[in-house]
């Protein structure tokens, strides 16, 4: 498969995740609470976003037919 998200938005995903993750773990160790997502629910798109950022494919975008990825 294609590279198909760009660079900019990859890096957005990555932090996004990162940010989302960091949450999750607030929220297991009791600081913060995540309203209407489940802890194990809200790690996984965390993942899905870090994994999706760093290898600039998202399944999402080829089922759409989006390519944000300029020409390498």
């Amino acid at each position: 498969m294609d590279r198909n998200v760009g660079p900019f938005d990859a890096r957005v995903r990555v932090a996004a995740g990162i940010l989302l993750a960091t949450f999750v773990v607030g929220s297991t160790l009791g600081y913060t609470t995540i309203p209407l997502v489940s802890d194990l629910g809200a790690a996984i798109i965390a993942v899905v976003f870090i994994i999706e950022g760093t290898t600039r494919r998202c399944l999402l975008y080829r089922a759409l037919g989006v390519d944000r990825c300029p020409v390498e």
